[in-house]
């Protein structure tokens, strides 16, 4: 009799046994503590915009995850808008963090001097769900032991390496995440979103 796959996730070199069911509770779904509830799955993976161009509702969408948004960071991604849109365009839209060849687009990030840079990662992640990591606190202390780096910036380059490598890793248990949301879903979040769900829900048992 073959053993199903996993369905829990090591990441950062420690484990997230209860990954599915975090899942499940961030997209509203039925979960092991209670009644569906509402994150920001809702306002956030669900909602599609043109993936060649960044649009007003990709910051938006990324507000839902980045609490704070000023006048700053409306006025870069909207005086920056021909640069990140020349950025998609050139990573193409099946771009993947997990292929050669990522790293340069994802280091190019760091060239943009957003006024944010987490708030970039998130507004790019929308575009690139397969290939731009978010980067917020939950996953800079999460990395923190492997990237040595507190600074978001200074954690970026180490944080690309450690993402790629434990989507590698985890690649059975990702699968068989992804196999039991396509069942239940309009939309999946990609492995690397599913990735940041579990490290962020982990912390709300």
């Amino acid at each position: 009799m073959n053993e199903q796959p996993s369905t829990g996730l090591v990441l950062a070199g420690r484990a997230i046994p209860d990954a599915l069911n975090h899942l499940r509770r961030y997209c509203g779904l039925a979960w092991s503590g209670g009644p569906p509830e509402t994150w920001a799955y809702r306002y956030f993976d669900v909602i599609d915009t043109d993936p060649e161009a960044l649009e007003p509702t990709d910051v938006v969408c990324a507000a839902a995850l980045h609490p704070g948004i000023d006048r700053d960071d409306l006025a870069f991604f909207h005086e920056q808008k021909a640069v990140i849109d020349a950025w998609l365009q050139a990573v193409g839209t099946d771009a993947d963090i997990r292929t050669a060849g990522a790293d340069g687009a994802l280091h190019r990030l760091l060239e943009f001097d957003a006024s944010s840079f987490t708030l970039l990662t998130k507004v790019l992640h929308h575009k690139r769900p397969n290939l731009v990591p978010m980067v917020d606190r939950h996953v800079i202390d999460r990395y923190r032991p492997v990237t040595g780096e507190r600074r978001p910036e200074l954690a970026w380059p180490g944080l690309v390496v450690a993402f790629r490598d434990d989507l590698h890793r985890n690649a059975a248990a990702l699968g068989a995440i992804t196999l039991e949301l396509d069942q239940v879903l309009g939309v999946t979040p990609s492995p690397l979103r599913i990735c940041d769900i579990a490290i962020w829900m982990e912390a709300r048992r």
